[in-house]
């Protein structure tokens, strides 16, 4: 099935490429990165005065962490990875999002599809694996792709994207509908 072409711009250049790093997070959260390995540092920050001490510890360290070119973080939304046609792991069961992370570190992704109506996305990577995303409610972005030159795709759970640079304020950028191309 042919995707929009803002989606075929934006994966390109992650086709083809073992993602490394795959982690479980949050809730449904997993995360993976592609391309060149890069360290990004975010030096210490001053919270505002209302900040929970919680918040004012965090933000008084210094954060280094490993990014790629391309960092895919599969937000708010039902997965399940499956191996050789086989569920393996499922975002719903703990134990198993670590299963899917370890099948999925080292996989090239080759495809990426979606259907627009069920907002159903399909990552198929080159050993086999399949990581399938889906909708848990009407609105929650259901995952963000991050890319070079500070962009970033968002899909969210109404069948609707934006494409934008990932260093503009959370509420600029226009929600597009999903539309497949000819």
């Amino acid at each position: 099935m042919k995707v929009a072409p803002i989606f075929e711009k934006a994966f390109r250049g992650i086709y083809g490429k073992p993602c490394w790093c795959v982690r479980p997070g949050y809730g449904s959260f997993l995360t993976m990165e592609f391309g060149t390995p890069r360290l990004e540092i975010r030096e210490p920050i001053a919270a505002s005065k209302g900040s929970y001490a919680k918040v004012r510890k965090a933000l008084a360290r210094r954060n280094v962490s490993l990014h790629g070119e391309w960092h895919l973080w599969i937000y708010c939304c039902d997965w399940e990875v499956l191996s050789k046609g086989k569920r393996i792991a499922s975002s719903s069961r703990r134990i198993t999002k670590r299963r899917a992370a370890a099948v999925l570190n080292g996989q090239k992704l080759i495809r990426f599809s979606i259907l627009p109506g069920k907002v159903l996305c399909t990552f198929e990577f080159d050993l086999g694996a399949i990581l399938k995303a889906r909708p848990f409610d009407k609105k929650s972005e259901q995952w963000l792709l991050y890319g070079p030159r500070h962009s970033v795709l968002v899909v969210r759970a109404d069948g609707r994207y934006k494409y934008q640079r990932s260093d503009a304020p959370e509420d600029s950028g226009k929600w597009r509908p999903i539309q497949i191309g000819a």
